[in-house]
C-alpha cells in the first residue's frame, strides 16, 4: 500500500466515521446548524468554520500550507450553507503583477453540521509558473471534525495530506530536475469558550510520514522521513486567544514549530508570535 493510499484512508475514515455517527442520531439537514462560538463564521485551517452565505471574509495574515507564516491576505466567500470558496489574494495577485502565472484556490464543504458536531473537507490548490523552465505546485487536502462536548468546550480531530512539486529545466535536457514532497499529518485541537466574545484555542499537528523524491537527468533518489524513524521532519503547535468584536475577530498568541521548518525560517528557538485580524463584509 502506498503512502498516498494510507493518508487517503485516514481522511476518508475520519469523514465517514463522523457521518456515520451523525446519521445514527438524525438525518442530514437541508439547512445545517452550526456551533455557537466567538470564531464561528470565520474559516481557519484547523477548524470546521464556514463563511456565512454571501459573506466575504478577509484575514491578515493566514498560514500557508499550513506551516509557513507569511504576510498575505486570505479571502473566503460563502456560496451557501455548505460551500465556502476562497483564495490567497497576495500569492495570486503579486506574481501576476510581476508577470508570473499563478493561482491559489480553496474550497471547503460542510459534510455535517449541528449544535454539537461538525465535519468539513477542504481542498487547497496552488501553482506558480516561475518561468518557462521552472514550475511549482501543491495540493493540500484536509478533513476537520469537531465536537462541542459542553457549552464551553469544543474538541477537534484533523487529518491532512500535502503534495508539493517543483520542476526545473527541459524535460529532455541534461539540466532537468523534479522534486516531489509528500507528507501526511494528524492533528488535534481544543477551543475553550470563555464567553460569547472570547475563546482560547490550541492546536497540534504532527506528520505521520514524509517522503521526498528527487529525479534528475543523471540519477534519482527517495528519502523516507517517517516520524516513526526518529527526528520529526516538521511539527506544529499553536496557542491563541480569540476576540470577537463585530465585524472583526482578532487572534493573538504564539506558534511553536520543529524540524525543517525552523531551518527554513532560520528560527532556532522554534517560537514565533502569532497575530491575525479577520473582517466580515
Amino acid at each position: 500500500m502506498t503512502n498516498l493510499s494510507k493518508i487517503l484512508i485516514v481522511l476518508l475514515t475520519l469523514t465517514n466515521t463522523t457521518l456515520a455517527l451523525a446519521q445514527r442520531g438524525e438525518t442530514l439537514q437541508a439547512k445545517p446548524s452550526l456551533f455557537t462560538s466567538p470564531t464561528q463564521g470565520y474559516p481557519g485551517f484547523f477548524d470546521t468554520n464556514m463563511a456565512e452565505p454571501e459573506a466575504l471574509i478577509v484575514e491578515w495574515p493566514p498560514i500557508i500550507l499550513p506551516i509557513i507564516p507569511v504576510p498575505s491576505i486570505a479571502v473566503d466567500y460563502g456560496l451557501n450553507e455548505r460551500l465556502t470558496v476562497g483564495t490567497n489574494a497576495l500569492l495570486t495577485l503579486l506574481p501576476w503583477i510581476a508577470g508570473v502565472k499563478s493561482a491559489t484556490v480553496k474550497a471547503r464543504t460542510l459534510l455535517y453540521g449541528t449544535e454539537s458536531m461538525q465535519s468539513t473537507a477542504t481542498a487547497y490548490l496552488g501553482y506558480f509558473g516561475g518561468s518557462e523552465s521552472m514550475n511549482t505546485y501543491w495540493q493540500l487536502f484536509t478533513s476537520n471534525n469537531a465536537w462541542k462536548l459542553s457549552p464551553k468546550n469544543i474538541v477537534s480531530a484533523n487529518a491532512a495530506f500535502v503534495n508539493f512539486g517543483l520542476e526545473a529545466g527541459d524535460l529532455k535536457g541534461t539540466d532537468y530536475t523534479s522534486i516531489q514532497l509528500t507528507t501526511g499529518a494528524l492533528g488535534a485541537g481544543h477551543q475553550y469558550l470563555w464567553d460569547e466574545t472570547t475563546s482560547i484555542s490550541s492546536y497540534l499537528m504532527l506528520p505521520v510520514w514524509t517522503v521526498v523524491n528527487m529525479d534528475t537527468a543523471a540519477a534519482a533518489f527517495d528519502l523516507n522521513a517517517d516520524a516513526s524513524r526518529g527526528k520529526l521532519m516538521w511539527g506544529l503547535a499553536r496557542l491563541s486567544v480569540d476576540f470577537r468584536r463585530e465585524p472583526w475577530v482578532y487572534s493573538v498568541g504564539a506558534m511553536y514549530s520543529t524540524g525543517s521548518i525552523n531551518e527554513l525560517l532560520q528560527n532556532s528557538s522554534g517560537f514565533l508570535p502569532w497575530f491575525s485580524a479577520t473582517r466580515r463584509y
